[in-house]
């Protein structure tokens, strides 16, 4: 195995991490970390402030790196447990704490440079994420999809005329997920596709990139969240038309 390297991490409050790497091609770290998360700014129904919401997370995985860095992946599984998170009240102007959730999962990623001009990145997460504690506690987590992921192609021209110009598409992805914090209703899954295109301009001294994007290629309909009730569920944009100009010296 040889002598490997070891990094630790401390940092407060509290928060340590540590990444050993045994090989030049292979690294594997884990991390804790205890924080106190966003102040509730909801009002309960008796008039007081609700309490702030904490958090308790321990994350480990590995990454390596292959054929001179052209194959990279990563594979993780984290354990996050969430106290006092504030939702609304559904028909009233007042918040709640729900008291306790826990999100665990595993997350993969893996970027190849498969040709000098084709790459390719995919990406998926399991979460199982429940309420442990409250008035519904066994249920699932409102919003989070058990299910989810992305695959994202992208094409750089190497052609003499086309040079600088690059294309890409990709398809993103998502299993239904509960609509409230009762379970009384879901969220539908969708899968949507993305494409791109842009051009880095030839000009010696300025690094200009110009780029238009296409968000929901296929105008497909979908939901994205809701409010933790049925009175006010976020679609999904339709299809979207970007363009940018970027400068750089």
């Amino acid at each position: 195995m040889g002598k490997g390297k070891y990094q630790w991490v401390f940092h407060q409050p509290a928060r340590v991490g540590v990444l050993y790497q045994p090989w030049e091609w292979l690294s594997v770290y884990g991390n804790f970390v205890e924080s106190l998360g966003a102040a509730n700014t909801g009002t309960g129904v008796n008039g007081t402030s609700l309490t702030p919401e904490t958090a308790e997370q321990f994350e480990a995985g590995f990454k390596t790196e292959f054929f001179d860095q052209r194959l990279i992946s990563s594979v993780s599984y984290y354990h996050l447990t969430k106290q006092n998170i504030s939702v609304p009240i559904a028909g009233t102007q007042f918040s709640q704490a729900i008291g306790e959730a826990r999100s665990q999962g595993v997350e993969i990623d893996v970027s190849g440079q498969i040709t000098n001009s084709l790459k390719l990145i995919a990406s998926y997460a399991y979460t199982d994420a429940v309420i442990l504690k409250g008035e519904n506690a066994g249920n699932r987590l409102w919003n989070v999809p058990r299910n989810a992921g992305s695959v994202w192609a992208n094409y750089d021209l190497q052609e003499h005329g086309v040079r600088g110009l690059s294309v890409g598409a990709g398809v993103f992805f998502q299993d239904q997920r509960e609509g409230d914090s009762a379970n009384s209703f879901e969220l539908p899954g969708y899968g949507r596709v993305d494409a791109m295109a842009k051009y880095q301009l030839p000009i010696a001294k300025a690094k200009t990139t110009l780029q238009f994007n296409i968000e929901n290629l296929l105008d497909h309909q979908y939901y994205v969240a809701t409010d933790n009730s049925n009175t006010f569920i976020t679609p999904g944009a339709p299809r979207t038309f970007m363009g940018s100009v970027k400068v750089e010296y």
